[in-house]
């Protein structure tokens, strides 16, 4: 079992800053249940996770992977009680289609400020079928890890 290096946990916990999310076009997901979502629909830089996630997840497709102890990813994670697995995955990019907005229902977020109020909003947008949500400029990054 390989440890996470000291340089990679501090870039880990570089990625709480959303100056360093924009420019590395990174984002940081932890625990399986969002991990997890999250394989398959966005490319994968690095994943740290316990033997027993691995064993559980075989064939994870990611440009990196390193199994750890629960001690080193509770040292690299972002959350109070980390859980076992934590994955960078690159950012999305994304342009406005103004097909898309005429022919579906969308939602236009202004100025969305709180982080967890962001995410609470885009699981209702998923939950009613809402496929595009537009933010202005001022919205909180939908990348912050609170989100």
């Amino acid at each position: 079992m390989a440890s996470l290096s000291k340089n990679k946990i501090k870039y880990i916990h570089s990625l709480e800053l959303k100056k360093i999310r924009k420019e590395e076009r990174v984002f940081l997901a932890e625990g399986p249940k969002l991990v997890g979502d999250l394989l398959g629909h966005f490319p994968c830089r690095f994943l740290a996770a316990t033997s027993s996630w691995f064993q559980e997840h075989p064939g994870i497709d990611a440009s990196e992977l390193v199994e750890v102890s629960q001690e080193d990813l509770s040292r690299a994670s972002l959350l109070k009680t980390p859980q076992q697995v934590l994955a960078i995955f690159e950012q999305p990019q994304y342009t406005l289609d103004p097909e898309a907005v005429r022919s579906s229902l969308c939602l236009a977020l202004d100025d969305v400020q709180d982080p967890g109020n962001l995410g609470t909003i885009i699981r209702l947008a998923d939950w009613f079928g809402i496929e595009h949500i537009i933010c202005s400029q001022n919205t909180v990054d939908v990348y912050n890890p609170k989100t």
